[in-house]
This record gives C-alpha cells, sequence and structure tokens, in this order.
C-alpha cells in the first residue's frame, strides 16, 4: 500500500477494527515467544549482602525464584563492583560507588557478583519476578 500524500489518512491508515468494534493498532508479522507485561509480577525480595575485597560474592546467595530485575545498592561509604565472572582476579568490574545503585534486567540463573573495594561492607540487593 502507497502512502497517501494526506498526513491524516495516513494516521487513519495505522488503525483496524477487532471482531469485537475495539480499535487497535495495525501490525504485520508474526509475534513469537513470550510476551509479558515489565514490573513486579509475582514477588519481589530485599536481601543484605555482606561482601568482602577478598572474593566474589553472589548477589544474593540463592536467587528470587522467576526474577527477571535486580537492583544493587551501595548503602556503605565504599566503593564497590560487581561481575558475571567469580573467576576474576583482583578488582575488576563495574563500579557502584558509594550511596549508588546499579539496576540490571536479569533471570535467575545468570548470577551476578561484588567485591568491596577494601573492606566488608553490607550492601542491599532487591530482586523482582
Amino acid at each position: 500500500m502507497a502512502l497517501s500524500p494526506n498526513i491524516n489518512d495516513r494516521e487513519k491508515a495505522k488503525f483496524t477494527t477487532w471482531d469485537t468494534g475495539e480499535t487497535a493498532v495495525r501490525t504485520t508479522g508474526t509475534i513469537t515467544g513470550e510476551i509479558v507485561p515489565a514490573g513486579i509480577q509475582i514477588a519481589g525480595k530485599i536481601t543484605i549482602v555482606s561482601i568482602d575485597q577478598s572474593s566474589w560474592t553472589a548477589l544474593p546467595a540463592t536467587p528470587l525464584a522467576d526474577r527477571k530485575g535486580l537492583q544493587i545498592q551501595n548503602q556503605s561509604d565504599e566503593e564497590i563492583k560487581y561481575n558475571y565472572d567469580n573467576g576474576v582476579s583482583g578488582y575488576e568490574g563495574m563500579i557502584i560507588p558509594s550511596g549508588g545503585s546499579a539496576y540490571i534486567d536479569i533471570a535467575n540463573d545468570i548470577v551476578i557478583y561484588a567485591k568491596s573495594a577494601s573492606s566488608s561492607v553490607d550492601i542491599a540487593v532487591e530482586e523482582i519476578s
């Protein structure tokens, strides 16, 4: 279908009507996979996790079932880093400064690890499913 030179006709062509009489946006193609709304659908959980500078600690040790998102909040006075690989030696990863946070869209089978810059600190981990 060629585009009409009239903008009003173009706008009208974007819509269609369902058998029920409801208006819907006209689309083409096939959608595959599961479509779910964003946000909390099942549960939320907040866990305080102690981390230190000597080893990577899983955030949290046991993930919330059907997890879709995770937020790490650094409530300490010290910088922390997170990483997806607990085999990384040294202090390498994404920085979360003191008082900062990071949100990650993530499934429960993916583990995130954290380490502090120089001492033992407590951080808050929020999960949603």
